[in-house]
């Protein structure tokens, strides 16, 4: 694991540290939205009473040093930050865009995921040009979504027709802007991130040139970004292209397939994939630099994977990630098989066992799977 300073790159600041600015409502313009030679640039608008308060703000110290910055605020899964940027990348079918869709349509609608706590729901913005309707629409499927809890703020904008690449047009830019404040997101994604620029993979400017433009602008704004890349041809060199794509991301999370089981009981097959996701390059060194990930999945006599019946957990959770993952395991089982919200909790376990699902005895555990399914069921997370 390598990691590295940075100090040398443009500055990106979160919700506290941005009110310690003398003039946050500036920070945009100092983030780097538009590079040196771009039009922008020549023509700035600068405050009239103190011109360089707008692009240089200056850090209040007293402020900065009253500030509490032992709570870590993670994104489900904590494998990122609120506000920073990552890359995940794996070779071709390992699984990145299916990993993505579980984690995002879990955030937006509170669930725990890798055996994380359940939190407030979140907004997703997200970039494909990778997949198809029927691609997306199956594996939404197959996780247990549904259109009501996608709708509002699951954001996908399939195939968008930027006016040029992200790293090197201005105008693209702007518009990737105008729809990020528009919608207000806490992640974007870019699925994949090389079908989002115009430069060469392995030319560091490229990528350079998309971070000042892309990853600095929602950093400043505190708006999450995970861009899935795929894997060179050599995988012990990490992903494809330039060395500067791991170096302007906080995190580089490389995803493996270690091996995949197959079993079949009548016209049912069961696929079981685990999956290592190591943490390469890190900018805080903060968390887990392992994550072991059991994929599970079912299919049907078609070949269709099976609704509901797809998921991703830790293979080696500690307890307290294992309570929580075995918690939300029978509260999507029991929000797909119907259950009604009003039931308390013995009749709740009643209702279960009617239908073939055995719910674990302890009265605590109870309480937790009925209060669980009763916020999933209003959606609001909590």
């Amino acid at each position: 694991m390598t990691t590295y300073d940075d100090t040398a790159a443009p500055p990106g600041y979160s919700p506290e540290v941005r009110r310690i600015l003398s003039d946050p409502a500036a920070a945009g313009r100092s983030a780097g939205l538009w590079l040196p030679g771009d039009p922008q640039e020549d023509s700035p608008e600068p405050n009239q009473q103190d011109p360089g308060k707008d692009r240089f703000p200056s850090l209040d110290w007293q402020q900065a040093f009253a500030t509490d910055f032992s709570v870590i605020d993670w994104l489900p899964g904590r494998f990122m930050e609120r506000g920073q940027q990552v890359a995940i990348v794996g070779d071709g079918k390992v699984g990145k865009t299916l990993f993505a869709h579980d984690w995002l349509w879990r955030a937006v609608t509170g669930r725990s995921f890798l055996g994380d706590e359940r939190h407030d729901p979140l907004r997703v913005l997200y970039f494909d040009r990778e997949n198809g309707l029927r691609d997306v629409v199956t594996r939404m499927q197959a996780l247990g979504a549904t259109p009501a809890e996608l709708a509002g703020r699951f954001d996908y904008r399939m195939f968008p027709k930027f006016s040029g690449g992200l790293d090197a047009v201005p105008t693209a830019v702007a518009e990737l802007m105008s729809i990020v404040d528009e919608t207000q997101p806490d992640i974007v994604i870019f699925d994949t991130v090389s079908r989002f620029i115009a430069g060469k993979e392995n030319e560091s400017d490229t990528w350079l040139q998309f971070y000042g433009r892309v990853h600095a602008p929602l950093k400043d704004r505190c708006i999450a970004c995970a861009r899935l890349d795929h894997m060179g041809k050599d995988s012990e060199r990490g992903s494809r292209g330039s060395s500067a794509k791991s170096q302007d991301v906080d995190h580089v999370w490389e995803m493996t397939r270690l091996t995949e089981d197959h079993a079949r009981e009548g016209d049912v097959e069961t696929v079981v994939t685990q999956i290592k996701m190591k943490r390469t390059h890190t900018r805080t060194g903060l968390g887990d630099d392992l994550l072991h990930i059991t994929r599970r999945g079912r299919k049907g006599p078609s070949g269709m994977w099976l609704p509901g019946e797809t998921r991703h957990e830790l293979s080696d959770p500690g307890t307290v990630r294992q309570h929580a993952q075995q918690i939300q395991h029978f509260v999507d089982q029991l929000v797909k098989m119907g259950v009604p919200p009003h039931l308390g909790r013995d009749r709740m376990k009643e209702w279960a066992a009617e239908r073939g699902l055995n719910l674990p005895g302890k009265d605590a555990t109870l309480s937790e799977i009925t209060r669980a399914v009763k916020a999933t069921l209003r959606g609001d997370g909590r």
